[in-house]
């Protein structure tokens, strides 16, 4: 790994989960799986520290709370060694207390938690749904800032509105995130677990972006649609970047036992597999650029030539579908910010 400079690393603390999601592709919602060790964490630390540049750290899992104080013993080590990193959590809310937000918020972690959609849906697509939302009211109470991330689906994205409302009750919440399902594993094979169409994204998304903009003439703090403000930042470029780090092998997963992929979406594919953090590998992600094939839907369009493209391994594990269905996201939201004036005709 000489001068191989890694800007984000995402430890995935533990294997195990306490929800058993319907679109879950890694298998971990019975609460067993396999546990980090905190050695394993900081050699993978000291392994991206090693360049003196800052780097960001992704602490997610299965469920990384419930490896609470191996988390804590990570955020713990990057502040006692002044390691120029940022951090951030990503968790289902399940397992958040009071005590558990203060301390992330001592160490200056960003908290996300994975919504999508009221408690009836959350219940309906990932379990515990009551437990969830009572998480995000304690994250606001508290004023510990947090984003959601929504996974779209044929039965959550009609209704993505109704989740933008709910959240403008909180103060605190501050981003709202779209991610296309993920048809990898097991999840293809699920009844009831299918993406969403071009009508529905389309429709649904449109309803949310209306809707999002009438809170927010209303709040503080503006509840930012993190697609939007790609689509928009694509726009101010002259051409096409990269989608992430992982599609230019700045990017580093380590599962518990030390073995390192590109991307946790790419977890447990010998395909994408770089090594171990004794014998690391990473002259060659072997992930695709994350730029969108061109279809003929293309032709016209506002972004061609500078769209953001899409997660690397969600486009080789989604195929052409996929990228269909990630266009028709972004032309969604391009056509409604040049309709609103946003982007000059």
């Amino acid at each position: 790994m000489n001068n191989h400079r890694i800007s984000s690393l995402m430890l995935v603390v533990t294997t195990a989960c306490n929800l058993d999601c319907a679109y879950c592709y890694e298998g971990g919602g019975n609460g067993q799986g396999e546990m980090m060790e905190l050695e394993t964490a900081l050699r993978a630390l000291d392994l991206v520290a090693a360049s003196n540049q800052p780097f960001h750290v992704q602490l997610t899992g299965g469920e990384p709370l419930l490896a609470g104080e191996l988390v804590f013993g990570i955020l713990e080590y990057i502040r006692n060694n002044n390691l120029p990193a940022t951090t951030a959590i990503q968790t289902n809310g399940v397992l958040l207390d009071r005590e558990c937000a203060r301390r992330l918020q001592l160490f200056g972690t960003a908290v996300g938690v994975s919504v999508d959609g009221l408690p009836t849906i959350q219940e309906q697509l990932r379990g515990q749904g009551a437990a969830t939302w009572k998480a995000l009211s304690m994250l606001d109470s508290e004023r510990v800032p947090f984003s959601v991330t929504t996974v779209l689906m044929s039965l959550n994205t009609p209704v993505l509105s109704t989740l933008a409302m709910a959240l403008h009750s909180m103060p605190m919440a501050s981003a709202i995130g779209l991610d296309l399902l993920v048809q990898k594993g097991s999840v293809t094979a699920k009844i009831g677990v299918q993406p969403p169409d071009a009508v529905t994204i389309r429709s649904g998304v449109t309803r949310l972006l209306a809707t999002l903009d009438v809170l927010n003439a209303q709040r503080s703090r503006p509840l930012i649609l993190r697609e939007r403000q790609t689509v928009l930042a694509a726009l101010g470029r002259a051409e096409a970047r990269p989608y992430c780090q992982a599609c230019t092998g700045s990017s580093l997963a380590v599962t518990p036992r030390g073995e390192l992929y590109p991307c946790t979406q790419a977890l447990g594919d010998a395909r994408f597999h770089l090594g171990t953090l004794d014998h690391p590998r990473m002259f060659d992600t072997a992930l695709p650029d994350g730029r969108l094939p061109e279809l003929e839907k293309c032709a016209g369009c506002g972004l061609q030539g500078r769209c953001p493209g899409d997660c690397p391994s969600r486009l080789h594990y989604n195929g052409a579908d996929g990228a269909g269905l990630s266009c028709d996201l972004y032309r969604t939201i391009y056509d409604y910010c040049l309709y609103n004036g946003e982007i000059p005709s």
